[in-house]
Parts: C-alpha cells; sequence; structure tokens
C-alpha cells in the first residue's frame, strides 16, 4: 500500500524525511503503474497515503524481467530537446516468448497528440484478421475488478505503422487530428532517437 519511498537520515537531528514517493510498476501479461496520488488533488486525507493506478496496458505475454536505462541524449546539448530528456528513465522488459519492449515517460502535449494519432490510426487501418489494437492492449483480468481502465499508456507498435503510410495518407491524417506530418514524423522519430540503444 505504501509503495517505494526514498528517505534521507540526518544524523545531527536525528531525524528521517521524506525526500519523494516513486512509482512502482507491476506486470503479469499486463503493465500496471502506481503512484501516490498528490495531495493536491485528494478529496479525502486518507488517500494521500494510496497508490492509484495512473496507467495500464496488456503486452500480451508473460513479462519475467525489467531493467533501466537513461535516454540518450540529444547531439546538441544547447537545444531544448536536451532538456526534455535530461534525468529521464527507459524501463525496458522481457518476455518470457522472448519479446522485448519498453516504457518511456514523455511530455503531456507530445502524448496528447500521439493519443489522437493513436485513435485516428485504429480506426483508419486494416488490422490483421480484423483485430482491433485497442481491445488487445485493454487491461485484461480473470475476475471482476471495482477498478475501471487507466490507459495512459501509447502502444508503440501501432504509431510506427504510421511511417509506412503514403505521403498522402500521412498529411490527411494529421490534418484531420490538428497538426502536421512533420510535427509527428519528428515526434517519432524522437522516441526512436532516445530510446536507440542496440
Amino acid at each position: 500500500m505504501k509503495s517505494i519511498s526514498l528517505l534521507r537520515y540526518q544524523e545531527e537531528s536525528k531525524t528521517l524525511s521524506l525526500i519523494s514517493r516513486l512509482y512502482a510498476l507491476i506486470s503479469d501479461k499486463n503493465l500496471s503503474v502506481y503512484m501516490y496520488l498528490p495531495e493536491g488533488e485528494s478529496f479525502f486525507d486518507s488517500f494521500c497515503m494510496r497508490l492509484l493506478r495512473r496507467a495500464d496496458f496488456n503486452v500480451g505475454a508473460h513479462v519475467n524481467a525489467f531493467w533501466r536505462m537513461p535516454c540518450r541524449g540529444t547531439l546538441d546539448p544547447a537545444s531544448k530537446k536536451a532538456l526534455t530528456w535530461d534525468n529521464k528513465h527507459i524501463t525496458w522488459f522481457a518476455t518470457l516468448d522472448g519479446g522485448v519492449g519498453l516504457l518511456l515517460p514523455m511530455q503531456e502535449k507530445t502524448y496528447r497528440r500521439l493519443l489522437m494519432l493513436q485513435n485516428a490510426l485504429t480506426t483508419m487501418l486494416p488490422h490483421h484478421a480484423g483485430l482491433n489494437p485497442k481491445a488487445f492492449r485493454m487491461l485484461h483480468c480473470d475476475r471482476r475488478t471495482l477498478q475501471n481502465a487507466v490507459r495512459n499508456i501509447l502502444d508503440g507498435e501501432l504509431l510506427n505503422k504510421y511511417l509506412y503510410l503514403s505521403t498522402m495518407e500521412r498529411s490527411e491524417l494529421a490534418k484531420k487530428i490538428g497538426t502536421t506530418a512533420d510535427i509527428i514524423l519528428d515526434d517519432l522519430l524522437e522516441v526512436e532517437r532516445v530510446t536507440a540503444h542496440f
């Protein structure tokens, strides 16, 4: 219930103080991200110390290992993008069937733009055997739970299909979601660049 907390012991005053509260990542065939509810958002004081699910995603295979790596820096350290990825880490995971995936934190503005792109790609593209990727990536549970799904994670596999569209399809889709193809390509290539460790 209390998750992970980073504490500091001050020897001179013999006090233990809280430095930060961390996210917790839990997996089986689903990935679930939990975090403390910030005190400003709480309706009841008792909820401030509880972990709340902030994101969930169905991987489709059992995850058996996690490891963390820092994001790769930009080629130009003076650029604004250098600050975006400064002190950010990628959480890589491996599955029992040999798959490898990653979780990458991103800015809210980029997340919103790519979420609109993901929703448009879900309806626009034909999918294998007519299966819906949105339904597949939803949280799968053996029994009913009292919690609603909290998606908040983008499907990189689906988003990368944008790169294989024709130039006309890219610009039409970008116009549909209120942006340009260059901005979307820049977002996708930036994610690719900061995660290119292998």
